[in-house]
């Protein structure tokens, strides 16, 4: 009975053991299981994100914004809360009044553009919105332009400039983005 006894003992601590290592592993595990979620949440986010035909047609444009208060942030102003940023949005408006197609690609760039200094914290969201950057790119080669114009408006200061250059730590390879090249087709 004594040797029962002693065997108990030394197993009831070995399991005590397993049990607190268990837990431990749980307890170091929450902080990486939360920020998967939140990655996988943002990268749902990012590929969900498209512009409709009321940006391309000008439905809610919004006001133009004070040009020190937009430039004082990465992000700038968005208004109208469609993911573009107001000064480039209405620049696109005011450059191809006559041309919906053009618009729609363009501002579907812009809106790619911005999700950089939006939505990217770390590679898989940086991966995202690449991809749906190209899907844009391929957008504007369809229309005849390319992303030129557009990226030097999204870049058009220091600090957005400096922005993207810690934005790109986080690149990595892409495959080839999926779904059609536009979002709306105008």
């Amino acid at each position: 009975m004594n040797l029962l006894k002693k065997i108990w003992h030394w197993v009831r601590w070995a399991l005590l053991v397993l049990v607190l290592a268990y837990i431990g592993l749980v307890l170091y595990r929450i902080p990486a299981v939360a920020e998967q979620q939140k990655t996988d949440a943002a990268v749902q986010k990012i590929h969900s994100q498209k512009i409709t035909l009321a940006d391309v047609t000008g439905t809610n444009l919004p006001p133009p914004p004070d040009k020190a208060h937009n430039d004082a942030t990465v992000a700038g102003i968005d208004k109208n809360n469609n993911g573009i940023r107001d000064d480039v949005e209405l620049w696109i408006f005011s450059k191809y009044p006559n041309s919906a197609k053009i618009r729609a690609a363009e501002l579907q760039y812009a809106m790619t553009e911005q999700m950089y200094f939006t939505q990217v914290f770390n590679t898989e969201t940086w991966k995202a919105v690449a991809e749906e950057n190209s899907r844009a790119n391929i957008c504007l080669t369809i229309v005849g332009k390319n992303f030129i114009e557009v990226r030097s408006l999204v870049l058009n200061t220091q600090l957005r400039k400096d922005e993207e250059e810690k934005i790109f730590d986080f690149i990595t390879s892409h495959g080839p983005a999926k779904g059609e090249p536009c979002d709306v087709s105008a």
